[in-house]
């Protein structure tokens, strides 16, 4: 059912005319009237996806104004003891193996707390130039 209500939204998406709307209209009632239930888990699927592309856009546009200030080299190697690519490809929702890939709740958890760490660095230093 998600598929077939993912299909429709994009179809959705790129009309051309009201006349074509209307259609998939229809469309989205009829599997909806097929099986409710099915066509609602279907549906919260498809809203969940949504919210997750949503939260890594907003992560990627918050850190666009930090990134550019620090080695995401060193930030990468020094808490995920990983490559800059592998941060960049979470960071971007890169496919790696045929998958998005993300950064995981406990990466997230990591991300935080290096630039919680990296912030107070950067505040000790300021200290001292004055």
């Amino acid at each position: 059912m998600k598929k077939d209500i993912e299909r429709l939204r994009k179809r959705f998406v790129n009309a051309g005319n009201e006349q074509e709307e209307e259609q998939i209209d229809k469309e989205m009632r009829s599997l909806m009237d097929k099986d409710i239930d099915a066509f609602a888990e279907g549906l919260l699927e498809c809203v969940k996806d949504t919210n997750k592309k949503v939260e890594e856009s907003v992560l990627r546009d918050k850190l666009e104004s930090v990134l550019p200030f620090i080695s995401v080299s060193t930030l990468a190697k020094t808490y995920f003891k990983r490559s800059p690519q592998w941060f960049y490809q979470r960071l971007n929702g890169s496919i790696v193996n045929g998958k998005p890939v993300r950064f995981n709740n406990n990466e997230l958890r990591v991300l935080s707390e290096a630039l919680t760490d990296i912030g107070k660095r950067i505040s000790q230093a300021a200290a001292f130039v004055f």
